[in-house]
């Protein structure tokens, strides 16, 4: 009886003194990641050859890289190592560079915009002056026998002498100049009124 437990507790010994051995042959190259700090942590994996993203700048990447597949697959938690400050003010910087960029966009549209318009009021302007500086247009209104004062109403208008025919006719009804019509050729122009071309067209 005393010979099998013997045999097992010398079994147990050397077990033990073989794994006590192995511990402490290979605890050198063994590094555990308890109570080493964040940027002591990145500058291993950095001398390792890695690259250390933060969550902003993988989602940035994986977008500019395949933008369906970014918007199915949110990134993973741990991808980021570096702490949540330094990602929140990279993600500031970055917002701010694109604020700034876009006003920049605008304020130079708007000024191409200003620019246009106030080209195309030059060219209205300069359509417009030559006719102001032409003066008022002259017409020579032939009145022959038998004409109603609606048809002279009717050339008038035609001409831009007047801008209603009707109103004109109704107006030499009234102040009785339909009656005393001339016949004969009369020079008139756009500055006249109504009452000075009834004068005219009644001498």
């Amino acid at each position: 009886m005393k010979q099998p437990v013997r045999v097992f507790a010398i079994g147990l010994l050397t077990a033990g003194i073989i794994m006590l051995a192995t511990y402490l042959l290979f605890k050198g190259d063994t590094k555990t990641v308890e109570g080493i700090s964040e940027k002591e942590l990145i500058s291993l994996v950095k001398d390792k050859g890695y690259h250390v993203l933060s969550n902003s700048e993988y989602v940035a990447l994986s977008v500019n890289d395949n933008p369906e597949k970014a918007a199915k697959t949110p990134p993973n938690e741990n991808t980021s190592t570096t702490t949540q400050n330094d990602q929140s003010a990279k993600t500031t910087e970055q917002e701010d560079a694109a604020k700034k960029q876009d006003s920049n966009n605008t304020e130079k549209a708007e000024k191409e915009n200003t620019k246009e318009e106030n080209q195309e009021q030059k060219k209205e302007q300069a359509k417009e002056s030559p006719e102001k500086e032409e003066g008022p247009k002259t017409y020579t209104l032939h009145i022959k026998e038998g004409m109603a004062s609606s048809e002279i109403s009717s050339l008038l208008e035609e001409n831009k002498l007047i801008k209603d025919a009707s109103k004109f006719s109704d107006y030499l009804e009234k102040n009785d100049y339909s009656q005393r019509v001339q016949i004969g050729k009369f020079k008139l122009n756009t500055d006249m009124d109504q009452h000075q071309i009834a004068e005219a067209i009644t001498k």
